[in-house]
This record gives structure tokens, C-alpha cells and sequence, in this order.
């Protein structure tokens, strides 16, 4: 398992890349949550979401061997457009495995940043499948969207800021897909601030992280249907639940209509969109799941890639 060591190493790594993204507060999300509310806006991160973070320190440690033989990830949009933003910078290239039905705003980002794109199924399995096929024919290396230390590293560096910009919290409140995210920030939060909660929040149909936590083993579930799409993942990763179990305290789920009105609040009173994934944390405080009143929380908005038309229906 990595340490707090290797996520630091992951900070000085992406400073000079990514964002130092803005935190969020006001009176209208206290009044909302029922707590001090914060929100970490990686919205407004590169890319339009936190995936540059670690796509960069992954494809940053690589060999000059390794770089010329460019690299492979499979995404439903963040993560394609998160390696693929990573590769152009350090000039290698990127080859990304997408399912059809990507949105269309993630799916033009990502081959305009240059990556090759190649189209698959939807499932988890055929992104995998056809992925490791590629690399088998290419010998590129694979940047993968969660299982991968050096990604999970990457992706803690949103809460080493978090903590250094806020001091105290009492809660951090992450949402999971493949559980990049969580783990690496669930690992950094507890080494700077031991008496954190962590609490991880998924969609109600894509409860595979919350079943395997409590199960104490990895649960793989059906393609789940649900309007966040970075959380159609079937299941969580090996590295990322070996941490999940040692660091994350509980892991809730919200509805898709849940969601789509905390985008709509954060739309219409704090100005700042939020794609589904993107709210699913900030819904879960907003709507009463995480069991706490009168604390000082922080949910992390995880991107904002969402399609017009989309939004002009939850409008």
C-alpha cells in the first residue's frame, strides 16, 4: 500500500501542472447541509475534472523508454480526457479506449487534446478487453482510471490541499467510481488530520464500494444504470479497497434525482456546474446522508463535463 510519502512526492510532481482549484462557501450551502460547508471545486480543475492529477504523475514517472512507446487508458470522458491532456504535455501518445455511449463533450475534449480514441461497448469488461489487447500489439503502457499506485497518489493531491487551505475539518466527503479518488484522498486526510471522517457516497444503483466495504470483500455488480456516468464502474479496485478499508469510515448513496437537484442548486445559487458525478458528493451532504450536524465538512465537486443538452432537461 503507498504512504503519505508517495503522495507528496505526487504534490511536487503536479504543482506545476495542474490547478490550485478554489474552495466554496456560503450561507445558502450551510443553510442547505446543516453544517459548515465547503466545496472543493475540481470542477474547475484541467480538464474540467480531478483525473489530470493523477494521469500526470502516472505518465510523468515513466522512462523516456517507455514515453516513446506512448500509453493506453480506458474512460467513460475524465479520465480519457485527464491521460490524454497528460500525454500532449509530456509528449507522448495516448491511445484511449472509450464506451459508445461516452458523452459527446468528453468524448471531443479527449481528441482534442490529441489522443487516438477508439470505441468499445459499454461495459467495464470491454473496456478492459480491448485496452489489453492494444497494449499487447503496441507495447505501450497502461495509465490506468483507479488500480494503479502512482494514480492514486496523484489523485491525493486534491486533499493535501484541501487540508492546507481549510486546516481543520471534521469531515471529508469524496465521491467513488473506481475509487481513485477516495483512496488517495482518504489516505492523505487521516495522516494530516487523524480525527477526520471520510465518508465515500455513490449513486444508489453503483453501490458496489459500499457493498464491499461492509462485505470485507470486492463485489462486482451489473453495469449499473445511472445518471453519473464516472460511476458506472462494476468494481471498485484491489489497491484502492485495501486503503478504503483502512481509511474510509462509511460510504452513503444518493439518488439520480438527488443529484440532479443539488446540480440545479449549485447551477442557480453558487453559479458553478457540476456534472452528475460532480454533485454526487455535495448531494449527499445536501440531503442529510452523511449523519452529522453543526461540523465543519468538505465534499469534493469532481468534475464538470456535462452535455448541453443535459442540462437543458434538469433545467
Amino acid at each position: 500500500m503507498i504512504t503519505y510519502d508517495d503522495i507528496r512526492l505526487a504534490v511536487d510532481r503536479v504543482r506545476p501542472v495542474v490547478h490550485r482549484t478554489p474552495l466554496l462557501h456560503s450561507e445558502a450551502l450551510d443553510q442547505q447541509a446543516g453544517n459548515t460547508l465547503f466545496l472543493k471545486s475540481e470542477n474547475q480543475q484541467r480538464v474540467g475534472a480531478f483525473k489530470i492529477r493523477g494521469a500526470y504523475n502516472k505518465i510523468a514517472s515513466l522512462t523516456p523508454e517507455q514515453r516513446k512507446k506512448g500509453v493506453v487508458a480506458h474512460s467513460s470522458g475524465n479520465h480519457a480526457q485527464g491521460t490524454a491532456l497528460a500525454a500532449r504535455i509530456l509528449g507522448t501518445k495516448a491511445v484511449i479506449v472509450m464506451p459508445k455511449s461516452s458523452p459527446a463533450v468528453k468524448l471531443g475534449a479527449t481528441k482534442g487534446y490529441g489522443a487516438e480514441v477508439v470505441l468499445c461497448e459499454d461495459s467495464s469488461d470491454d473496456r478492459e478487453r480491448v485496452a489489453a489487447e492494444i497494449i499487447r500489439s503496441t507495447g505501450a503502457t497502461a495509465v490506468p482510471p483507479f488500480d494503479d499506485d502512482l494514480i492514486i497518489a496523484g489523485q491525493g493531491t486534491t486533499a493535501v490541499e484541501i487540508v492546507e487551505d481549510l486546516k481543520d475539518i471534521d469531515v471529508l466527503v469524496v465521491p467513488i467510481g473506481g475509487g481513485g479518488l477516495i483512496a488517495g484522498c482518504a489516505l492523505a486526510a487521516k495522516h494530516l488530520l487523524p480525527k477526520i471522517r471520510v465518508i465515500g457516497v455513490e449513486t444508489a444503483p453503483a453501490n458496489d464500494a459500499q457493498q464491499s466495504l461492509r462485505s470485507g470483500k470486492i463485489v462486482k455488480i451489473a453495469p449499473p444504470k445511472t445518471i453519473a456516468d464516472g460511476m458506472r464502474t462494476q468494481a471498485i479496485g484491489v489497491r484502492n479497497f485495501e486503503i478504503m478499508q483502512k481509511c474510509v469510515d462509511d460510504i452513503v448513496t444518493v439518488t439520480d434525482e438527488e443529484v440532479i437537484a443539488t446540480m440545479r442548486f449549485l447551477l442557480q445559487r453558487l453559479k458553478t456546474l457540476a456534472e452528475p458525478t460532480g454533485a454526487v458528493a455535495p448531494a449527499a451532504v445536501f440531503h442529510q446522508k452523511i449523519g452529522t450536524t453543526g461540523k465543519r465538512v468538505c465534499a469534493i465537486i469532481s468534475g464538470g463535463n456535462v452535455e448541453a443538452a443535459f442540462l437543458k432537461t434538469i433545467l
